[in-house]
């Protein structure tokens, strides 16, 4: 896919392939809505963001997520512009909480079998010491972190805190990505995982001072 071709369609309503899955409270699959989404682009080059237009919640989006994106000039709602994206991943939806899986081919679901081997587990908050990478007087932090498993169907989101005890946590999903994180107390931070077998790699991009 051209990137820079597809770059043109921000703004544009999309349908997904394949749909997000819904889950209830006990991770059963409920009915699929085939929302559409808000294309919507970040400061990062290679991200975009999803918006659904049924529910209002967000989700990022890799380059290396997204197949094919075709147009729908036959939408009957002609006062915007519409399509479809065939993706790498699949996004699951339960509760105000979204997160991505990868499938096995492009536009097939998750199989749901598997996924339920691997429900989230987060781990206990670690520690990060950053006092390598960046000045005690900073108060934000750019962090990328990658994310991967040996293991398949994995659940791949990371948690980023000021404290141990969950203090100002962001939630941020999929392989790869980049976060500003509140730095408080000398150049630390607290991460979790959504299971033991995740692994990461965190490398501070930049930071910011504010008074």
């Amino acid at each position: 896919m051209n990137w820079q071709q597809f770059k043109k369609n921000a703004g544009m309503l999309v349908q997904i392939e394949p749909p997000a899955c819904h889950l209830d409270i006990n991770s059963h699959a409920l009915p699929d809505q085939h929302d559409e989404w808000t294309i919507e682009f970040t400061n990062d080059e290679d991200v975009i963001s999803l918006c659904n237009i049924r529910t209002q919640k967000n989700i990022k989006l890799g380059k290396d997520h997204i197949y094919d994106f075709r147009s729908n000039p036959n939408h009957p709602n002609d006062d915007n512009k519409h399509g479809f994206l065939i993706l790498k991943v699949q996004i699951f939806s339960q509760g105000e909480n979204l997160w991505l899986r990868p499938n096995a081919r492009p536009g097939e679901r998750v199989n749901l079998t598997l996924l339920a081997q691997h429900q989230l587990q987060w781990t206990p908050y670690i520690e990060v010491d950053a006092s390598a990478s960046i000045p005690p007087t900073t108060t934000f932090a750019n962090i990328q972190y990658r994310l991967w498993s040996d293991e398949p169907n994995i659940p791949l989101i990371i948690r980023l805190a000021i404290n141990p005890d969950g203090t100002g946590m962001q939630e941020l999903s999929g392989p790869s990505g980049v976060a500003a994180q509140l730095v408080t107390k000398n150049q630390r931070f607290h991460v979790s995982l959504s299971h033991p077998k995740a692994k990461y790699e965190l490398i501070v991009l930049g930071y910011e001072f504010k008074r």
